[in-house]
């Protein structure tokens, strides 16, 4: 007899497999039909209805919603989410100046663990917290931790803290992008923040390397981070012994600013007593910038005109090549008065003469939520002080870091 021949690979046939039907018992054919083919709304009834007002985490700075905080390791970001954490949940001021609604508070901390953190707490100056400040540090159930809490506290404006979004990344799955990795991680986040108008969440995150592009760009990882969040706040300090640094804002709804800060005792602190101060310095801060990056002819054409005050390029080479040290020629002389020109360090009149731009350029009104609190008046004293602002003091960190430089 015989055997029967087994088929090999390239005859045999795959066992179709049969498709499920569900019915749908839920719904009737035609609403059935409305959630498969949805139609496009009328614009109409876009224009009359009705969205909660915006709340904001720092009235005036941070409005609510799904942010995320880069700046480069080590130079205090951790200690920058820490004081806004404890302002939130005390109901005191932000940053020294601003005053801040309180509400509940959950400090995920993945990296420090339970000694660090309370050495930072003691080292600001903190010895006793609310019921309402809470934290985790076990990365494996962050997650979890963080949606209890949302869950517990709806409708109360949470406020959470993730530090850091390395702590629950995870592993790229092989069938996803790196550009899909990142935004499956926090766009689930920012749901969250949607679903219950007031909650927050704060997400640390580091830098990349290289200082190229704006802030949104500054972040480590693709777009992936900065396209699924409300907002980008980025912590730049020059040096990690430097006390000065700016904080930024890029928000999605609302134009963003730029404030400066200084790192004094009880942590991070606005440099001023009003943020419309902090700004004012931020922008200062940065014209000292692109004054300490001048070369030695641009410099030396600054400190003539602030001397002998505005002159013409002909002038300017005058008085310049008195100098036996001198060795630029008139159109080189020239050339450093239209760049210094093109760079907003110096202005030019009608009649041709340059004169050195001191003044800081007019900044927009300050935007602020309605009814929001009292954002001038500074803290005297306790947990989060203005003691380093320029105005509250005569000798401080940031004016000596100027007198050294």
């Amino acid at each position: 007899m015989t055997p029967a021949k087994t088929p090999n690979k390239a005859t045999r046939k795959r066992r179709t497999t049969p498709r499920a039907v569900v019915k749908d018992t839920t719904f009737h054919e035609s609403e059935a039909e409305a959630l498969m083919n949805p139609a496009p709304k009328k614009a109409n009834d876009l224009l009359s209805q009705e969205f909660p007002e915006l709340d904001w985490i720092v009235p005036g700075v941070i409005p609510d919603g799904c942010h995320l905080l880069i700046a480069a390791p080590k130079i205090g970001k951790s200690m920058l989410t820490l004081g806004i954490a404890i302002a939130c949940a005390t109901g005191m001021k932000v940053l020294g100046v601003v005053k801040v609604r309180e509400r509940p508070v959950l400090l995920l901390d993945l990296e420090s663990g339970e000694r660090r953190l309370q050495s930072r707490l003691k080292t600001i100056g903190v010895r006793r917290l609310p019921d309402n400040f809470e934290y985790h540090t076990d990365p494996d159930t962050a997650l979890n931790v963080l949606r209890t809490f949302l869950e517990k506290h709806r409708g109360e404006s949470p406020l959470v803290i993730l530090d850091t979004l390395s702590g629950v990344m995870g592993s790229r799955p092989r069938d996803m992008t790196q550009f899909q990795h990142e935004k499956s991680t926090l766009q689930p986040l920012q749901t969250l923040c949607a679903e219950d108008p007031g909650t927050s969440i704060i997400v640390v995150h580091h830098n990349r390397k290289a200082k190229e592009g704006d802030s949104v760009d500054a972040s480590s990882g693709t777009h992936g981070l900065t396209a699924a969040v409300d907002g980008i706040l980025a912590l730049n300090r020059a040096s990690r012994r430097d006390p000065e640094a700016t904080l930024i804002c890029e928000l999605r709804d609302i134009e963003g600013d730029e404030y400066a800060i200084v790192l004094g005792e009880h942590g991070w602190e606005f440099d001023g007593t009003s943020l419309a101060e902090s700004r004012m310095n931020a922008m200062e801060q940065h014209r000292q910038e692109k004054v300490a990056k001048q070369g030695d002819l641009n410099s030396d054409l600054m400190e003539l005109l602030r001397l002998h005050g505005p002159m013409t390029p002909a002038e300017a080479y005058e008085v310049y090549q008195r100098d036996p040290k001198a060795t630029a020629s008139k159109q080189s002389v020239r050339n450093a008065l239209s760049r210094l020109h093109s760079r907003g360090l110096a202005s030019k009149n009608g009649a041709g003469k340059y004169a050195v731009n001191t003044a800081t350029p007019e900044l927009p009104e300050l935007r602020f939520a309605k009814g929001s609190l009292d954002v001038n008046t500074p803290d005297l004293g306790g947990v989060g002080s203005n003691t380093n602002s320029r105005n509250s003091r005569g000798n401080t960190k940031r004016a000596t870091a100027r007198r050294r430089r």
